[in-house]
């Protein structure tokens, strides 16, 4: 019988490959075509096309040609991107057509109906789709797991049906290897099988193997803020990556890659991770670290990835700007070039007259916008700074209004735009005079700007912010004040943060709550990443009640080693040794230390035999053992780790030495070496 299924999987198989082939190849034709018959068109008009532009009439029928034939180019544009596109998904088809088929009976008077389910959906001639797209309704159907009776949702209605059939396939282009039969996500072959190959310096979709808590989160409905709250190796950064592609494709019609941001801790993650959304045909949306949002925003002191703010500041800030009197050095003389056009004093007047019936804030400053820049024009009407404006006085009042105002506004922008930008706003000033201090932070300039000016992005319609644990109440504060109309997904661990001073989920409920914005927390208590041996000994760290949710995905593994040294020359051994044995396997080994002392450390224990030092400029290499600081280490997995300073100095038991030992451990997925030199950290075990 199994021989027999085979055969029939291997035929189908067969004939979807011809088909994808033969698709490819219609494409391929009509991209030709079109090439062909833009050329050809492209000729004709350089041939016919007249650049007349003797009088008014001839002038405009010049145009209108060109319009003409600027609306055709675009029209060739829109259809060879089609094109292009459906070839890239049919390629990537080729690769692996698809990985699971369901078989449903809608009516218990009919046969039931088998749907094959691949990273993309394609058609045959016809409604009947040869593929179906894993993120289509239907396909949740494989991923809820639920054998008999069960449903699926389109457009709010509940479709019921009968499950008659769950397969899983393991292929390779147009060959079958092997397929199963399956029901419950702890007896899936796939998902065993993709855990224990090795990994690279990329990672890996999980569409072929998502698991059922996995897929509540990618297919949640839309909330303004949705929190995972997964344990070490729960497939949350995966899983945020399928929830984008699955957002896209649920709002293909509407939602832009621009209009989707991605924060992350560090650029090595981002590197880890540009290939997933391509793999499965989206765009990667813009993805910053917390400088490179700085840097957007031009926000000064921002040479660091973390933040020390502490929200309370940004509190006081936006309390006391309701009643703050301004004072001429909360202003800065508006210039153009050397000449002073409005001296901070004149701004001062301004603001003052308006703050009697508005506080220091957007509205104030809109206002006041408005008259300075009136005021600045006609300052500027006879002005001559050397920009090569060659009218005198008399010329100028002799010209039109508009004409004037045009080169006012060509001759002099510089002032104009410091006007427009609100750049007149001395705003590390005000946050001196509000907080009684020297240094100013950069959540507390960029917010202090926001509630000045209403700078920020209204466009953007959802902010994805990976490890939030590792952010600050004050952080999150920016990014909900700077992202209004926003949805967040918040991804994190609590025991996985690296930092003092960092936000509390119940923090982040209490801020969602105060917005009057509804939110959810869906739990990911499953350990995909690491073997059981790895994960028993990474829980243990863990309060007793989070302990006892955790829950691994069985499968070979070996004993964490762990070597506590007494002497350097026995550390320096021992740290040798599991470099080299580790060196030896297949995959990628980490030398994960907490900070730069200890790499530095291990650096001089080793000499000229240490790996090479990843920091955060550098991506993952393919293979091969690399030494990495555990803050760069933060959402990555390796197949193997070494725990190089594993000592009860550099993880104090204490609730920080704690989270950062937990990070640490759980970053290996086969193979684990805790080294200490000295005593071994508490909680090692």
């Amino acid at each position: 019988m199994k021989k027999e299924i085979f055969d029939k999987e291997q035929k189908h198989l067969t004939e979807t490959y011809e088909k994808l082939l033969n698709k490819k190849e219609e494409i391929v034709d009509q991209i030709a075509a079109l090439n062909e018959k833009a050329v050809a068109d492209k000729n004709d008009m350089r041939d016919n096309i007249r650049f007349d532009y003797a009088d008014i009439e001839t002038t405009m029928e010049t145009l209108t040609e060109i319009e003409v034939w600027n609306r055709y180019i675009d029209t060739y544009n829109v259809e060879s991107s089609s094109l292009s596109k459906k070839l890239e998904t049919v390629n990537k088809l080729l690769e692996s057509p698809y990985f699971a088929k369901i078989s449903l009976q809608f009516d218990p008077s009919e046969e039931p109906e088998s749907y094959y389910i691949g990273r993309a959906a394609i058609s045959e001639k016809g409604p009947n789709q040869l593929i179906v797209d894993w993120r289509s309704p239907i396909a949740e159907v494989y991923y809820n797991q639920e054998m008999g009776h069960t449903s699926y949702t389109v457009d709010d209605r509940e479709i019921p049906v009968d499950l008659k059939l769950r397969r899983q396939f393991d292929l390779c282009k147009d060959k079958l290897i092997s397929y199963f039969d399956t029901q419950l996500a702890i007896e899936d072959p796939l998902l065993l099988k993709s855990l224990s190959q090795t990994h690279t310096d990329k990672m890996q979709a999980i569409t072929a193997t998502i698991q059922k808590e996995q897929n509540t989160v990618i297919r949640y409905p839309d909330v303004p803020v949705l929190l995972v709250d997964g344990i070490a190796g729960s497939g949350k950064t995966s899983v945020l990556l399928q929830r984008i592609a699955y957002l896209f494709y649920q709002k293909r019609k509407t939602l832009r890659p621009d209009q989707v941001c991605l924060m992350t801790l560090n650029p090595v993650f981002r590197e880890y991770i540009d290939n997933v959304l391509p793999d499965m045909g989206e765009t990667n949306p813009q993805t910053l670290t917390w400088r490179e949002f700085l840097l957007s925003e031009n926000v000064p002191y921002n040479d660091s990835d973390y933040d020390d703010t502490d929200a309370s500041d940004l509190e006081k800030i936006r309390d006391e700007l309701e009643t703050l009197v301004p004072e001429a050095d909360d202003f800065f003389d508006i210039r153009q070039k050397e000449s002073v056009v409005l001296t901070k004093e004149d701004v001062l007047s301004v603001a003052s007259k308006y703050n009697k019936k508005f506080p220091l804030g957007i509205r104030l400053i809109q206002i006041a916008s408005d008259e300075l820049e009136q005021r600045a024009k006609n300052n500027l009407h006879n002005m001559d700074d050397g920009t090569g404006s060659d009218s005198d006085s008399s010329d100028s009042t002799a010209k039109s209004e508009a004409a004037e105002d045009n080169r006012i506004e060509n001759d002099y922008g510089s002032a104009l735009s410091t006007i427009r930008n609100c750049s007149f706003i001395n705003v590390t000033h005000i946050i001196q005079r509000i907080l009684g201090v020297k240094k100013v932070t950069p959540a507390q300039w960029l917010y202090t700007r926001m509630l000045l000016t209403g700078r920020g992005d209204k466009n953007m319609r959802y902010v994805m912010v990976d490890e939030v644990q590792d952010y600050t109440r004050a952080q999150m504060m920016v990014f909900e004040k700077f992202y209004p109309n926003a949805r967040f997904m918040l991804l994190g661990d609590e025991f996985q943060a690296i930092r003092q001073g960092t936000v509390k989920f119940a923090e982040i409920a209490q801020m969602a709550e105060d917005a009057g914005k509804k939110f959810v927390t869906l739990p990911l208590m499953t350990s995909y990443r690491s073997s059981p041996e790895i994960t028993d000994k990474f829980a243990a760290i863990l309060p007793d009640k989070k302990k006892m949710m955790v829950s691994s995905v069985k499968r070979p593994g070996e004993e964490v080693y762990v070597k506590a040294c007494k002497t350097d020359k026995e550390y320096a051994s021992e740290l040798s040794k599991k470099i080299k044995e580790f060196g030896k396997e297949e995959g990628l080994t980490a030398v994960i230390c907490r900070d730069p002392s200890s790499v530095d450390a291990i650096v001089a224990a080793l000499g000229d035999k240490a790996p090479q030092i990843i920091t955060g400029a550098d991506a993952l290499p393919k293979t091969g053992v690399f030494i990495l600081e555990l803050p760069y280490a933060k959402g990555l997995e390796f197949d193997h780790v070494i725990l190089a300073d594993a000592d009860e100095k550099t993880y104090p038991d204490d609730e920080l030495g704690r989270h950062c030992l937990y990070t640490a451990m759980s970053r290996a997925t086969q193979h684990l070496a805790v080294i200490a030199k000295g005593e071994l950290a508490a909680n090692v075990g």
